[in-house]
């Protein structure tokens, strides 16, 4: 018998997964959880044979625990299933060592078979989709990567004349309510274009926001 732990913060959801997965002759419920505590869940799956885990989840991840589970003395094997879509959060479950990772608009037999599948010691991962969520990740990290360089290569005061610039202000504006003079505003500009490597203002712009450096308006 296959004893499966869900990790589930709707519990409307969590109750119908249950009482569906009670159905298999060869499964049976062996907790359920509503919340992303890692001790919480530690606990939860000592016996546990496989975790059905969400991504999603209050007062902590989904990640988190996947991680946690596979790393425990006695480890158990997730089946990630969430209402995301975002390659890099999946990619995330998947680094963590998700064995399987599923959303939730998939068949219920796929799901069960799933389990049956990482129960048996084995993934649910295809090449392909597993690749592409991976890039995913690597891309996004190398992004935040580059902004956190960026971050660190412009000056305080030039960060401030970005704020505005997002906001199209001239210098006159610029200088005015940072009280510095049109001309220290045009080489503050100068300056973090540079940085930036921008060929105008408007790149410039767009480069902050892409890289997070300022808020977007």
């Amino acid at each position: 018998m296959i004893r499966v732990l869900i990790v589930e913060d709707h519990a409307s959801f969590r109750q119908a997964l249950a009482a569906v997965l009670s159905l298999e002759p060869d499964l049976t419920i062996g907790g359920q959880l509503g919340t992303g505590e890692v001790d919480a869940a530690l606990a939860a799956a000592a016996d546990a044979d496989v975790a059905i885990v969400d991504l999603e989840l209050p007062e902590g991840d989904g990640v988190g625990i996947v991680e946690a589970l596979r790393q425990a003395a006695r480890p158990v094997p997730s089946v990630v299933l969430t209402g995301l879509r975002d390659d890099r959060e999946l990619g995330r479950a998947i680094e963590a060592g998700a064995a399987a990772v599923l959303t939730k608009t998939a068949e219920m037999i796929a799901i069960v078979d799933a389990v049956r599948v990482v129960a048996a010691g084995g993934s649910v991962l295809p090449p392909e989709v597993t690749s592409q969520r991976l890039r995913a990740l690597a891309r996004d990290r190398e992004r935040r990567w580059r902004s956190e360089l960026l971050a660190n290569e412009l000056t305080a005061r030039e960060i401030e004349v970005l704020e505005h610039l997002v906001y199209g202000e001239g210098n006159a504006d610029i200088g005015a309510r940072l009280g510095i003079s049109p001309e220290t505003v045009q080489t503050h500009v100068r300056n973090l274009m540079a940085k930036l490597g921008a060929t105008s203002r408007l790149h410039a712009v767009s480069l902050a926001l892409q890289h997070e450096l300022v808020d977007p308006p």
